[in-house]
């Protein structure tokens, strides 16, 4: 290979190792989200950002900022997840049992109500 190659070759592999960073980062992020049972919206107001801006995360779109990576990654401590990265660029997710409990539905104590099965015409207001 020349050696007026050897440049490109390397930011082609810093743009590539970038980018899977930042891939891996949204797959924890969707991952971590899952098992704390929160929606975007919830997350977002969590860490001081829109539902937009989590979701162009969670696909990848964006380098995050420090802060960003950081405010996820305390929520991920306060939550009990934590992430191990491994040495092919993949990694691994640990997820302590509070972290099973805190996310688990609630039932309802209150009995729902039925649905009446008779349909009001269209054009009806009530």
């Amino acid at each position: 290979m020349p050696a007026q190659d050897a440049p490109v070759v390397e930011q082609l592999d810093l743009a590539h190792l970038m980018r899977m960073e930042r891939l891996a980062f949204a797959a924890k992020v969707r991952l971590a989200r899952a098992v704390a049972g929160l929606s975007q919206s919830d997350l977002a107001a969590r860490v001081g950002m829109t539902q937009r801006s989590i979701h162009k995360l969670e696909q990848g779109g964006t380098e995050p900022r420090r802060s960003t990576v950081a405010a996820v990654e305390r929520l991920w401590r306060e939550y009990g997840i934590e992430f191990e990265d491994l040495g092919d660029g993949g990694f691994r997710a640990v997820v302590r049992a509070p972290a099973l409990v805190r996310s688990a539905p609630v039932p309802s104590k209150q009995p729902r109500r039925r649905r009446s099965s008779t349909r009001r015409p269209a054009g009806y207001r009530a």
